[in-house]
């Protein structure tokens, strides 16, 4: 790399191009995300942070390549797995995803890349983070299979080779992400699903529309094939048995949404207009019917809350709406709903859960609430000044 290049590079960091500093407290504007692929290397799901490795580019020094990125998901970030909702408890580590992000609040933090040559390398004092580590916190992640399935795209196999533990494939339209023809590692480990049923490697053949994830992505070329479903049904499964997970966990959570704004009236009482985030299904909402009682939880911006069996207050639901173009995070419904007893984080911009009548009331383990009951270090996040 030229030495112009390398302060140009240097200078984007230091000062990246405009774009929009996210805020927790509202949806984004749209198309002001940065997309970062990366393979997921360490977790905190309860407090919804992470580190990626990133995926390598030629965008960058070689020497800051698989340099950690921290992440935090923001409080209307989604995740996409197996084609249905997820959180990040869902992802194995390893599992290689697309995602968008957003420059932090206030800036989120910049670190300016130092000077890295061979013999710096070989001495093992690398960089302590990714390149584009401002951009950390996350509107949306998708694994390879919801990722190319939105898009429409299946891959069609073109050649297996066992010995070489290779399997070629192109790719069905063009798109985001890869492209036209890629050769994968098949290695012994990767699974294969069939129908209603585990498959087995011997039930590939050329011609199958397949998709798949993969780990190691551009290590040793385009990544290898942890996972491949070979027919439509298989599909469908995966994400139906996704999907149910996903509807268990906003039972006893709660759907979490953003506070519009609150008119106080007598007594305390006060009318709350709030927007869910992305991941309401219309099966979900259903259960929002008009003038029914449900269960409203302050959490805060991680969306962990206190002690959601004690602290939560009823809620009648007055009114829901759909929204028509929606902001980036936002499902796009509108609620407006009459509590007795406001709390006092029930405020504009902050996040709250709503529970339907007929969900599960009871509370959650003691590592997913907050202070004073919370025993798990915030051990991912990340000093600014440091």
């Amino acid at each position: 790399m030229t030495r112009t290049v390398f302060v140009l590079l240097a200078l984007y960091v230091l000062f990246p191009l405009p774009a929009q500093d996210v805020r927790l407290d509202q949806f984004p504007k749209p198309n002001t995300h940065k997309y970062i692929p990366g393979e997921l290397t360490m977790v905190d799901h309860v407090n919804r942070m992470g580190i990626l490795r990133p995926d390598r580019s030629d965008d960058h020094n070689k020497y800051h390549w698989d340099l950690p990125h921290h992440f935090t998901m923001l409080p209307y970030g989604s995740i996409m797995f197996r084609g249905s909702p997820a959180t990040l408890r869902d992802i194995p580590i390893g599992t290689h995803l697309h995602g968008r992000l957003h420059i932090g609040p206030k800036g989120g933090y910049r670190v300016p890349l130092r000077k890295t040559n061979y013999e710096a390398q070989v001495k093992n004092s690398p960089n302590a983070f990714s390149p584009e580590s401002q951009y950390s916190h996350v509107l949306l992640f998708e694994d390879d299979f919801s990722f190319y399935q939105r898009q429409g795209a299946t891959w069609k196999i073109l050649s297996i080779d066992n010995d070489k533990q290779k399997l070629v494939a192109e790719r069905s339209n063009d798109g985001d992400g890869l492209k036209g023809t890629q050769t994968f590692d098949l290695t012994p480990a990767t699974r294969v699903r069939k129908g209603r049923a585990a498959g087995s490697q011997a039930d590939l053949r050329p011609g199958q529309k397949i998709l798949f994830n993969l780990t190691w992505a551009t290590i040793y070329g385009p990544g290898r094939l942890t996972d491949i479903w070979i027919d439509v049904e298989s599909r469908t499964l995966a994400a139906k048995q996704q999907r149910a997970t996903h509807l268990q966990f906003q039972r006893d959570h709660g759907i979490p949404a953003l506070i519009e704004s609150v008119e106080h009236l007598e007594k305390g009482a006060g009318n709350v207009t709030a927007q869910f985030y992305t991941g309401l299904d219309d099966q979900t909402l259903a259960d929002f019917k008009l003038k029914t009682y449900g269960r409203l939880i302050v959490v805060e911006p991680n969306l962990r809350s206190h002690d959601q069996g004690n602290d939560a207050k009823p809620f009648r639901v007055d009114e829901v709406a759909k929204i028509s173009n929606p902001a980036p995070g936002s499902s796009g419904v509108q609620v407006k709903i009459y509590v007795p007893e406001l709390l006092e984080g029930v405020r504009p911009g902050r996040s709250i859960r709503l529970k339907a009548s007929t969900w599960p009331r009871g509370d959650l383990p003691r590592e997913e609430r907050v202070s004073p009951f919370d025993i798990r270090p915030r051990f991912l996040e990340v000093d600014p000044a440091k």
